[in-house]
């Protein structure tokens, strides 16, 4: 589970600020909740929020440009895995068709490993960068069964290919090959692919709360609420 944390004014001054929240179930039985706090005078009371939210307080989206302050015992929702999966799935569609020499694709999390054979055709060489090589071994020996394609997998880092994948963009300045990324960096002569937007499914669409960061919403559903019918989206915007 996970919170959407929406913030609204009142002009009460004698009261205490209110709090409500609001289960919003899922197709697949799972929820999460989203959480209306009164601003009170210009000022949240973040020590009662924490408290309102029991163990919600630990992955909350905020649905404005709020920065929360240190030790309010409140931590915000980061995603780790979908924002990986929207890059991996952009990068594929964009290349497609396309051929070129040499591909580094980093794969920190081992999760790229059914995505190799979808890059074969667009790629003389393709050398994964893991700290886990032996994930990838079941794929290395289908793409040499299937292709006659000899997969590198290495644990070392390497910056020598026409085109890299790299969610964390751990990219030299000097490279002038063909970036795709979440993390966007400035590199004086290489292309650089990202996107920031993703557009939802119905019925997901309508369950987002306004004004809340589509990527974060999509991560929290695939990520907090197993919704796995997620996995195939990519960026809207993705573009250099």
């Amino acid at each position: 589970m996970f919170a959407v944390l929406v913030l609204s004014k009142t002009n009460a001054i004698l009261r205490k600020a209110k709090f409500h929240a609001e289960r919003i179930t899922l197709p697949n039985d799972k929820a999460f909740f989203i959480v209306t706090a009164e601003k009170l005078r210009g000022k949240i009371p973040y020590t009662k929020l924490s408290e309102s939210l029991g163990i919600l307080k630990k992955d909350v989206i905020l649905n404005s440009n709020i920065a929360l302050p240190d030790n309010c015992g409140i931590t915000l929702f980061i995603p780790d895995i979908f924002p990986r999966i929207l890059l991996i799935n952009s990068a594929v569609a964009f290349l497609r068709n396309r051929h070129y020499e040499s591909l580094i694709l980093f794969d920190e999390e081992a999760i790229y490993t059914d995505y190799i054979q979808l890059l074969v055709k667009s790629f003389e060489r393709i050398r994964v960068i893991t700290p886990t090589p032996k994930a990838y071994d079941p794929a290395a020996r289908k793409l040499m069964e299937d292709f006659g394609f000899s997969l590198e997998v290495s644990s070392e880092n390497s910056f020598q290919g026409d085109v890299i994948i790299s969610h964390k963009c751990c990219v030299p300045l000097y490279y002038s090959g063909t970036v795709f990324t979440n993390k966007k960096q400035y590199l004086m002569n290489a292309k650089v692919f990202s996107g920031s937007s993703v557009t939802l499914p119905c019925p997901y669409d309508k369950f987002k709360p306004q004004n809340t960061d589509t990527v974060l919403f999509a991560s929290a559903l695939y990520e907090k609420c197993n919704v796995t019918e997620l996995k195939d989206l990519q960026y809207s915007d993705f573009g250099c």
